[in-house]
Order: C-alpha cells, then sequence, then structure tokens
C-alpha cells in the first residue's frame, strides 16, 4: 500500500519538524493521500521559509518533489485519470484539483522574489518592493511633522492625477512616494510630480520621493530641477537565514523636502551603513510572513475541499461503470 509513515516523515525531513506532520494526524495514522501530503509538506515549506531561509526550503522541496511521485504513483495516475474522465482538464484548472503529474509537485515561491539585472538583483514584482518599503517606513506614523500632526501611510491612493504607490500624508503636508523596481528614469520624475499636483493635495505642502535601483546622471539632473528627492535601494541576504535587509542609498539632498531629509537623516545617524547604504528594514520574504498558523488552516480547508470533490468524482465513475 502506498503511504507516508511518521517515520518515512522523520528519515526525509527531520525529527525537529514532526509537530508539523503531527498537525496533520501522521502520528495517529500514516498518509495516504497525496494530496495530503502535498498540503503537509507546503507548511513544512512556509515554516522553512521563515525559520530558515532558502536553503532549508530547497532542500525540502527538492526531497518532496522526488518523493512524491515515487510514493504515490499509483495513486496519483489513479486520481488523474478519475479527474480527467469525469470533470475535464478545463474544470480541474478552475477548481484546484491536480490533472497531471506535474500538479502533485510543488513550484518554488522562494527564489523568484529577485531577478538578476545589468544594475544587479532587483525585486521582480513592484508589489513586492511597495510591501517591504510601506512596512519600511510605517515608523512615520510615529513621527510628528513640524507642526505636530501624526502622519497616515496609505498604499495605492487614487487621486485625480493618478494612483499613488505610497502617500504619507497628514492634514497640512504630504511626502508623495513612486516606486520602481528597476532603474529610473527621466518620466519617473515627471510622474511622480504630477501625482503631487493632483488637487486633492492642493491645500498641502507637498515633497516627491522616487525609489528605485539605480539613478543615472541625466535623472539626478532632472530631479534637482523638480526637486524630487531619489533615493536608490539594495537587498542584503544569506541562503541560511531567513530574514533580508533593505538598503537604500541618498542619491541626492533636496533642501525643500524637510520631513523626508529628516527622516532619512535619522535612519542614517542611528542606523548601520554599508558603503553608502543605510538599512532600512529587515524581512521575511513577502510569500512567507504571515502566520503559520493561518496557513495550515488554509491549507487544511483547501485539502478539505479538494478531497470532498474527489470523493464525489470517485462515487460518480462507480455510478457510470455500474450502468
Amino acid at each position: 500500500m502506498e503511504q507516508l509513515s511518521i517515520y518515512d516523515f522523520e528519515k526525509l525531513y527531520g525529527k525537529e519538524h514532526v509537530l508539523i506532520a503531527e498537525a496533520f494526524g501522521l502520528n495517529e495514522r500514516p498518509i495516504t493521500s497525496p494530496l495530503l501530503y502535498k498540503k503537509m509538506i507546503e507548511v513544512l515549506l512556509y515554516h522553512h521559509a521563515s525559520r530558515y531561509g532558502q536553503n532549508a526550503y530547497l532542500e525540502a522541496l527538492r526531497t518532496y518533489n522526488k518523493d512524491v511521485h515515487e510514493r504515490f504513483k499509483n495513486s496519483i495516475y489513479a486520481l488523474i485519470f478519475t479527474v480527467q474522465q469525469t470533470i475535464g482538464v478545463m474544470t480541474a484548472i478552475t477548481k484546484g484539483i491536480p490533472f497531471c503529474l506535474e500538479g502533485f509537485c510543488i513550484k518554488d515561491e522562494y527564489t523568484g522574489l529577485f531577478k538578476d539585472t545589468e544594475f544587479g538583483k532587483t525585486f521582480r514584482y513592484e508589489c513586492d518592493l511597495e510591501k517591504v518599503f510601506t512596512e519600511a517606513i510605517s515608523d512615520f506614523e510615529w513621527i510628528s511633522s513640524l507642526d505636530s500632526q501624526r502622519f497616515e501611510i496609505r498604499n495605492q491612493v487614487k487621486l485625480k492625477n493618478g494612483g499613488i504607490d505610497i502617500l504619507v500624508s497628514n492634514e497640512n503636508r504630504a511626502i508623495v512616494f513612486e516606486l520602481k523596481k528597476g532603474a529610473a528614469k527621466r518620466k519617473d520624475l515627471f510622474q511622480v510630480l504630477d501625482y503631487s499636483n493632483s488637487p486633492e493635495l492642493k491645500n498641502k505642502k507637498v515633497e516627491c520621493v522616487l525609489v528605485a535601483k539605480k539613478f543615472g546622471d541625466d535623472v539626478l539632473t532632472l530631479a534637482k530641477d523638480l526637486s524630487v528627492s531619489c533615493i536608490s535601494y539594495d537587498m542584503g541576504y544569506n541562503h541560511s537565514d531567513p530574514y533580508f535587509l533593505l538598503l537604500v542609498s541618498k542619491e541626492n539632498r533636496i533642501k525643500k523636502n524637510e520631513i523626508f531629509n529628516s527622516y532619512l537623516d535619522d535612519r542614517y545617524k542611528w542606523g548601520d551603513v554599508f558603503e553608502g547604504y543605510v538599512v532600512l528594514y529587515e524581512f521575511i520574504h513577502p510569500k512567507f510572513d504571515g502566520s503559520l498558523k493561518d496557513f495550515y488552516l488554509k491549507k487544511v480547508d483547501e485539502l478539505n475541499a479538494e478531497i470532498s470533490l474527489i470523493n464525489k468524482l470517485i462515487q460518480r465513475s462507480k455510478q457510470s461503470l455500474s450502468v
């Protein structure tokens, strides 16, 4: 019989992670379903990514993807046949049910956070840069402006002149942040300036900030004329550590942007500085920074839904064969 026991789990993934296996009842009975096996390892991978980093994550990922096909070969083929013969491939896709061998593998969601470019590693998606950068400047909420008013931080703020990536504002002041995961372009400066001139901000003293991986001399020259503060970003990390470092560097200094200048100056004064870059934030991979318990409950719900549907399909197949 195709199965995975608690002893198999310990041998493959380590005794120190047995609590995760026990949460799926593996200490009470062996796993006989590749669907259950997959959900359990997805939780294990989430744990590895948030506690140990890339090396541990990839090691467990490779172990599972090799083992699941060898251990549950017949069960997988039977499930694939049942799905294809009852609801078909397209319906299986919409319902999230595996319909081929690859469907029982787990994709690497860890190493895709960054990509290599001519400027070095950049965020692959701007939404991840925005999420991390927003968390990095969350202490803006606790900073009083020169008029002693607290700031509020909002994302993707829709104004008449467009959608602002991050808006830090109070009743009298606002800081407009535009984020670019790659190299900054001249048009990006005009974009952030246009946002700052939105009618909704007309009664505020507005500062403009452009965040990007790299700034050319032509961009910095124009930024000075347009009074846009420019900061570049970089990342620091170790494959055996779950924490990444978001580092930023001042590319210029715009005198009128007094609130932003004061904020960044404090970071340089009190933070760790490496070759002109200050550590702005220490963060966990954005895809794995939530509660492990919540992720576990999500996977249990997914599993129950999949098993329920599979059981219905099996019953439907039996009925068809008996006719």
